[in-house]
């Protein structure tokens, strides 16, 4: 049976080393395991609308997050690696995106793509 992805990696890049350093900096906030997102959720049934909110800490969800340094050579880069919990129910999914979706919309970032997910652990690019 095939096992599902435990690591997901991307790569982050930059316009410059400086602008790689500070949007790292400003990025282990955002990766705390002890952060808490709140999912606000709707319902109408009987079209009467119900709406509550779950959180969602990242630490149920990931063993860990990462940033490692990049193979670019300009250092403009780096990759940032989600380490999934085995048993992560499918919301993991959802944090990282909102995640990525902080990471595009800072001023300091240019491009991020996919570098690597599979089962084994990514230790440097």
């Amino acid at each position: 049976m095939r096992q599902p992805q435990i690591y997901t990696a991307w790569k982050v890049t930059c316009h410059s080393h400086e602008e790689s350093l500070e949007l790292q900096q400003w990025l282990l906030s955002r990766i705390d395991l002890e952060r808490v997102f709140a999912d606000t959720l709707r319902t109408a049934p009987n079209g009467i609308e119900q709406t509550w909110t779950e959180r969602h800490r990242l630490g149920d969800y990931f063993e860990s997050i990462r940033i490692l340094p990049s193979a670019d050579a300009t250092q403009a880069s780096f990759i940032l690696v989600f380490q999934k919990l085995p048993d992560a129910k499918r919301f993991w999914k959802d944090l990282m995106v909102n995640i990525l979706r902080e990471l595009d919309a800072s001023p300091q970032s240019s491009a991020i793509e996919l570098e690597f997910k599979g089962d084994r652990e990514l230790v440097s690019a």
